[in-house]
């Protein structure tokens, strides 16, 4: 199972609905808005692990976020929301798993889903930790190939597998810069 399949089972319907309540959208707009950051999400990770000291901030927020025993609760993820909007964590974790591409994946969401774009960095602090957990999860049982090589093929996969020509060229602008 992929990243972005394990983070969409455990979110399922009820936690969209959850996220839509925290956001004041309708869950269909959260839904596009989540299928097109979590792709975007998993290039930027897969940039940033590829940066110098960038596997290091990104294993570092895996070991601040992601180990719970799992993937943990979704209602503390969400419960969350309040102080990690007001604090300065949250844009720490952003910056430490997008990097550079905080701002286009902020964009691309938005374009992708008509939502605003202080309510996609909102979703995008909800998803952050629940996206660190299922990596850690993910990477745990199945890539000993290490973090930067499984986020390449995972971010590799979900370019194929974008939901929108919009998410796959925004993956493009990112994945094409893994290079350097």
């Amino acid at each position: 199972m992929s990243l972005i399949d394990l983070v969409q089972q455990h979110l399922g319907p009820d936690g969209v609905q959850d996220i839509s309540r925290q956001l004041g959208t309708d869950p269909a707009t959260t839904q596009r808005a989540i299928d097109a950051a979590l792709p975007m999400m998993v290039g930027g990770m897969a940039h940033a692990a590829q940066q110098p000291g960038g596997e290091t901030a990104v294993q570092a927020a895996l070991g601040a976020h992601g180990d719970d025993g799992g993937l943990g609760g979704l209602g503390g993820a969400l419960g969350g929301l309040g102080g990690m909007l007001g604090g300065g964590g949250a844009g720490s974790i952003l910056g430490s798993i997008l990097g550079q591409h905080h701002d286009t994946v902020q964009d691309g969401v938005a374009q992708e889903s008509g939502m605003d774009k202080g309510k996609v960095l909102q979703l995008l602090i909800l998803l952050a930790p629940i996206v660190l957990r299922a990596l850690s999860k993910h990477q745990a049982a199945s890539h000993p190939g290490g973090l930067s090589a499984g986020l390449q093929e995972e971010a590799q996969r979900a370019q194929v597998n974008a939901p929108s020509p919009q998410v796959g060229g925004v993956l493009g602008q990112i994945l094409g810069r893994l290079g350097g």
